[in-house]
């Protein structure tokens, strides 16, 4: 199972950096079209026949389970846009949100909340669902798993830091250390509801944080 997950990964991450390499597609058809091909596909061909695979992947929630889900991630989601307030007041010394890339790549605030909702599903059902799962049951052994599949994780992003971000000074330094702390954390919270649910709101929300930061 060890060797086959490593397996999954490195050919998403091939698959993946080449794209990133080579093509330069509005966000939409990144995150709506190519990034479930490419990091969900490949995870669905290996799980299918297995048994529960999406209970196992926290694909399947009860509805007061599933609420109780959201109403946590809206609020840890409030607690990201005061950070992200101060972060972008400490940045520009005022509130400012015009020299925001993400923004204006987007379109508006709404369209990125969209964009960041589907970028990760798609990220955490490869990311928690499926590594840190399996690295989890392969070595019964939570940090491991949790920093293992954290690290590949962050591989993943690696590409886009030199095609599309461009990003200089601290900036290089805090995107990078962020979607590490992103995906521990959401490792323990996966383990801890045993769901996918808040994991991608929490991932959702510290994108927007980061986005105004950056």
């Amino acid at each position: 199972m060890k060797r086959q997950t490593f397996a999954v990964w490195f050919i998403i991450f091939i698959v993946w950096a080449f794209y990133r390499a080579y093509f330069h597609l509005p966000d939409w058809i990144d995150e709506f079209l190519i990034k479930p091909v490419v990091f969900v596909f490949p995870v669905i061909f290996v799980l299918v026949g297995e048994k529960n695979p999406l209970k196992e992947m926290g694909l399947w929630r009860s509805l007061p389970d599933f609420f109780l889900d959201i109403y946590l991630g809206v609020l840890i989601g409030l607690l990201f846009a005061l950070e992200g307030m101060l972060a972008n007041f400490i940045k520009y010394g005022q509130f400012s949100f015009a020299p925001i890339l993400a923004l204006k790549v987007s379109g508006g605030i709404v369209p990125l909340l969209i964009i960041n909702i589907a970028t990760s599903i798609w990220e955490e059902i490869l990311g928690r669902g499926f590594l840190y799962q399996r690295f989890y049951k392969i070595s019964n052994n939570q940090f491991w798993a949790a920093t293992s599949s954290s690290v590949l994780f962050l591989l993943l992003h690696i590409p886009i830091l030199f095609t599309s971000l461009h990003l200089r000074g601290i900036s290089f330094l805090v995107y990078p250390i962020s979607i590490l702390l992103l995906g521990i954390t959401n490792s323990y919270v996966f383990t801890l509801r045993k769901s996918l649910t808040l994991p991608i709101l929490i991932h959702a929300f510290w994108n927007m944080t980061v986005a105004l930061y950056l």
